[in-house]
C-alpha cells in the first residue's frame, strides 16, 4: 500500500470560494413586522385599566363612603298607674284645681308697737324638757287607737290592750302610754309610801288600813288595769322594792289568762308595806339601785318605775344616807356598755309629801337616760290624811288648854 505524498512546507494561499457558493451561505434578512400587533396590546392595557378603575370605585362607594347604619334606640317605657292610683291622682288634681287661690292683703305692715302687748314667756325649768323621740309620739297615737279598738278590758281611758299592731301591747300606767312586747311594773313599797297617806303608823310599825281601804290601793288598781289589758303574746314581770328588790317571777312570763290571774293575786296580797325587807346580808333602806339591777336582769323592753323618790341606804352604825343620783345613772351607763339597748324606763314621782327637787331631778335623769317619760302624780288620800292630821293636832291643842 502506497503512502500519500507529503505536503509542501511554506505559505498556504487562501482559498477563494466560487461566487455561487458564497451567495448561498449569506443569512436571509429579518421579516417585516405584522400589521395590528401594537393595537392589540393597547386595547388590553385599556381594558385592564377600566377594570381596576371600576373595582376602585366599588370599594370606595361600598366601604369608605357607605352611610352609617342607624343606631338602635330602645323604646321608651310607658309607666301606667293602676286604676286605683289613677283615680286617686285625678281626684287629687281635681281637688287642687277647685281649691281657691291664695289671697293677699293689700294692707301695709307697720313696725310700730301695737296697743295690745303680748305677755312674756314664762320661765321653764330645763329639767322638765325631756328629749322627745318622734317614735314615741307615734306610739302614743297607736296606743290610743289600740285602746279604742281593744278587747273592752281597758282602763276607761281608751287604754285597752289590743296588742295587734305587731309591736306588742298598748300599755299605760298612770297615763303614761307605751307599746311594748315585754314590760315590768316596779313599785316602791317603803314605809314612806304608806305613812304619809295614813295607811301606816311608823311609831308602832303597824298598818292602820289594809287592802282596799288603803290609799295605796290606787296603785294596785292601776297595775291590775295594765295587766288586764296585755295581749297574750306580751311578756311581763313585777318588782317591788324597799330594803331589797324582789321579783314576782324569776323571769318574764307570757300574759296568759292563768298568769294574769296569778299576777292580780300577787298585787292584791303581797305588794304592801314591809314586804321587801333587806336580804342576803346587803344593807337596807329604800334601794332604788337594787331595783334597777333586778330590772336589768329581767331585761324587758319597757318598765314603769313608781316611787316617792326617797332613795336611801342604811349606814353601818345606824341611820340612813341618801343614794346619789349619779350612782343610779352609773348603773345604767355601765349596762349600756354591755348591751345594745336599755329598757325604756318611765318614772312616776308619787308625791306623798312636798315635792323635793333633788328627788324629781333623779327620776327625770333615769327617764332621760333610757328615753322614757316622767310624770308627777299626787298620792291618793294625801289631802284627806293632811286634814286628819290637822284635826288631830287641833284636838291635842284643845286638851292642853
Amino acid at each position: 500500500m502506497s503512502k500519500p505524498a507529503p505536503k509542501p512546507v511554506g505559505k498556504i494561499a487562501p482559498r477563494v470560494a466560487p461566487p455561487s457558493t458564497a451567495r448561498a451561505v449569506e443569512a436571509p434578512p429579518d421579516p417585516p413586522p405584522e400589521k395590528g400587533s401594537l393595537g392589540t396590546l393597547g386595547i388590553s392595557i385599556i381594558l385592564h385599566a377600566l377594570i381596576i378603575a371600576g373595582a376602585v370605585v366599588f370599594v370606595v362607594s361600598e366601604i369608605l363612603i357607605k352611610p352609617p347604619e342607624p343606631e338602635f334606640t330602645a323604646p321608651e317605657k310607658r309607666v301606667q298607674l293602676p286604676a286605683q292610683l289613677r283615680e286617686q291622682a285625678l281626684s287629687n288634681a281635681k281637688h287642687d284645681a277647685a281649691a281657691p287661690r291664695p289671697s293677699y292683703s293689700q294692707r301695709m305692715a307697720s313696725k310700730a308697737p301695737g296697743p295690745v302687748a303680748v305677755p312674756a314667756m314664762p320661765d321653764v325649768d330645763l329639767k322638765q324638757m325631756l328629749p322627745l323621740d318622734p317614735s314615741e309620739l307615734v306610739s302614743d297615737q297607736i296606743s290610743g287607737m289600740i285602746g279604742a279598738s281593744g278587747y273592752g278590758r281597758g282602763t276607761g281611758r281608751g287604754l285597752g290592750g289590743g296588742g295587734g299592731t305587731g309591736k306588742g301591747s298598748g300599755i299605760a300606767f298612770f297615763d303614761i302610754k307605751d307599746t311594748a312586747k315585754s314590760l315590768v311594773i316596779m313599785i316602791d313599797v317603803s314605809q314612806s309610801m304608806f305613812t304619809r297617806t295614813g295607811d301606816y303608823d311608823s311609831s308602832s310599825r303597824k298598818l292602820l288600813k289594809e287592802g282596799k281601804d288603803q290609799a295605796f290601793n290606787s296603785i294596785r288598781v292601776e297595775a291590775i288595769k295594765l295587766i288586764n289589758g296585755l295581749g297574750p303574746d306580751t311578756r311581763f314581770g313585777i318588782i317591788r322594792w324597799s330594803g331589797s328588790a324582789r321579783s314576782w317571777k324569776p323571769e318574764l312570763v307570757r300574759a296568759t289568762d292563768e298568769n294574769k290571774a296569778a299576777a292580780r293575786l300577787h298585787i292584791e296580797t303581797e305588794i304592801d308595806a314591809n314586804t321587801a325587807p333587806p336580804t342576803g346580808g346587803r344593807p337596807g333602806g329604800t334601794r332604788h339601785d337594787y331595783a334597777l339591777e333586778e330590772l336589768l336582769r329581767l331585761n324587758p323592753e319597757s318598765a314603769f318605775m313608781l316611787t316617792d323618790g326617797n332613795a336611801t341606804a342604811t349606814k353601818p352604825g345606824g341611820g340612813m344616807t341618801p343614794i346619789p343620783a349619779k350612782d343610779l345613772t352609773d348603773i345604767l351607763d355601765n349596762a349600756a356598755d354591755e348591751r345594745e339597748t336599755l329598757p325604756r324606763i318611765h318614772t312616776i314621782y308619787y308625791l306623798t309629801g312636798a315635792d323635793k327637787k333633788e328627788e324629781e331631778d333623779m327620776l327625770k335623769d333615769i327617764a332621760r337616760k333610757t328615753k322614757g317619760r316622767f310624770r308627777k302624780v299626787e298620792a291618793a288620800g294625801l289631802a284627806a290624811a293632811l286634814k286628819a292630821k290637822e284635826k288631830e293636832k287641833d284636838r291635842r291643842d284643845d286638851r292642853k288648854r
